[in-house]
This record gives C-alpha cells, sequence and structure tokens, in this order.
C-alpha cells in the first residue's frame, strides 16, 4: 500500500515538471522568436482629463510633437528603423489617430475627433522599432513624455506600460 502512495507522489512530481518545462519551452521560444526579428515593442495607456478643456488644435500639435520626440529618442538610444510609432486619441466625440515612421518628417494625423475642447480621452500610444529591445523603446519614449505632455501643459496618468505587465508575466513564467 505505501509501494502506491509513493508511486501517486511521484507522478505529481513529474506533473510539475512537465509544467515547467512548458513554460520554460514558452519563455524560450519567445527569447528565439524576439533574437530573431530583432524587434523592440512597447505600448502604453495614458488617461488625459482637464477639468477647464484643451482646444483641440493644442492637442493635434501635441501628438504631432511627442511622436516626432519619441521617434527621434527611439533613434537616438540605437534603433536603427522604426517599423511604426502609432497612436489613438480617443473619446465619446471621436478620436484622432496618428502615425510615423521617420522624425525628419512630420506624423500623418487622421482627425474625426467632432469637439474642439477635449476634457477627458484616452491616449494610447504603439512603438514597434527595430535594433534595440523592449527596454531600451520603453526607456526611450519615458524619457521624452513627462517633458512633452509638461510642454503642452496637458494633465496626464499612465494606466497601463505594458512592458511592466510583459515582463511581469516573463519573471513568473521564469
Amino acid at each position: 500500500m505505501h509501494d502506491d502512495d509513493h508511486d501517486d507522489d511521484h507522478h505529481d512530481e513529474d506533473h510539475d515538471h512537465d509544467d515547467d518545462h512548458e513554460e520554460e519551452h514558452d519563455r524560450l521560444h519567445l527569447e528565439i522568436h524576439r533574437a530573431v526579428d530583432e524587434l523592440g515593442k512597447y505600448a502604453i495607456d495614458i488617461d488625459v482629463s482637464s477639468p477647464e478643456g484643451i482646444k483641440k488644435e493644442v492637442i493635434l500639435k501635441f501628438i504631432g510633437d511627442l511622436m516626432t520626440s519619441v521617434t527621434k529618442s527611439c533613434m537616438d538610444n540605437g534603433a536603427d528603423l522604426v517599423g511604426h510609432v502609432k497612436s489613438f486619441f480617443s473619446n465619446d466625440d471621436g478620436n484622432i489617430m496618428s502615425s510615423i515612421v521617420d522624425h525628419r518628417a512630420p506624423a500623418r494625423i487622421k482627425d474625426s475627433l467632432e469637439s474642439d475642447i477635449i476634457y477627458k480621452a484616452r491616449f494610447m500610444l504603439h512603438i514597434i522599432v527595430h535594433g534595440i529591445w523592449d527596454d531600451r523603446v520603453r526607456e526611450s519614449v519615458l524619457d521624452v513624455l513627462d517633458d512633452t505632455f509638461r510642454k503642452w501643459n496637458i494633465p496626464y496618468e499612465v494606466t497601463a506600460d505594458h512592458y511592466d505587465i510583459e515582463k511581469s508575466i516573463a519573471h513568473h513564467m521564469g
């Protein structure tokens, strides 16, 4: 009878070992994929809120400035090619989408936001570059984020830093 109990215990250990092996395989698969594509990726979600409101023309200039600053910062920090820097600024009245691949050219902006004064909005920024890893992309964005929001006097709060979430998942897998 004791031998049977021991076999069950051993079976549980094998099952735990299989889970560890699968997690290690997934982690290695991600690392290999990243090494092959050599792309650094980062995304951030931001809430913009201003009780007195912000003119849409200011938001449009801010977005152009931030997109150029983020792109230039990535290049200055070692990126050799920008896959894309995209942003999506939205609220109940519509959205402003923008994209840029070269900091020497203006961002392409598509404005379908109906209001002229913005009180609340969600701003999402997504970056894919070649030549630097996720941590350097994140650092490049954060290097210019606060100064650019301050320059345009736009209050903001980061609501999701997708680098942290990804790294947290990777940490728990390892």
